[in-house]
């Protein structure tokens, strides 16, 4: 394939804890071993957010059009349904590689699905009474729910990211790890 540039900016997030001469004097060490704790929760869900909101906000990208886009035969705006889970299949299987045009055949590993939509998505690949099961029922992608989408129609469908990524992304210096500093 030719090669692609994609650029991006470094960016820092973080957020600041206060530790009072209170809980230090009052032993609070309960409050103060939680600290690091709800940090790095903190620190999980705002990655999080950061990269599933790619698949939700659809920004630009280094083509100058949006992840998902009609000239990236990518884009669906049905609401979630055996039908549509179906036509979102079709059009990754029949998705072309950069460069060369041929079609790469990698159909769906993720159901990125809002929270509200979990049985639903589930039900899709769940054989009827009659135990006959439908093309959509045999594909069973990985379900993974979202717990901040809230829009019916916000669902995705992604790839095995050791087939093809979907996001790529980097930290600095290799630090994947948050860092916590202290202040006097």
């Amino acid at each position: 394939p030719t090669d692609e540039k994609a650029t991006y900016a470094v960016e820092k997030r973080g957020g600041t804890e206060t530790v009072t001469m209170e809980m230090i004097k009052n032993d609070d060490v309960g409050a103060i071993q939680r600290i690091p704790i709800s940090l790095s929760r903190a620190a999980k869900r705002t990655l999080a957010k950061f990269v599933l909101d790619f698949l939700r906000v659809n920004p630009l990208i280094y083509d100058s059009k949006t992840l998902f886009h009609a000239d990236h035969k990518n884009l669906g705006t049905s609401a979630l349904s055996a039908a549509s889970f179906a036509a979102a299949r079709l059009a990754m299987m029949k998705q072309t590689e950069s460069g060369s045009n041929q079609q790469l055949g990698i159909g769906p590993r993720f159901l990125w699905v809002p929270a509200e939509l979990e049985e639903v998505a589930y039900d899709l690949f769940r054989r009827d009474v009659n135990q006959d099961e439908t093309f959509v029922q045999t594909l069973k992608p990985t379900i993974l729910p979202v717990w901040y989408w809230t829009d019916p129609n916000d669902w995705a469908v992604t790839a095995d990211p050791n087939d093809i990524l979907t996001v790529a992304l980097s930290f600095l210096d290799g630090a994947e790890e948050p860092e916590i500093f202290i202040q006097d």
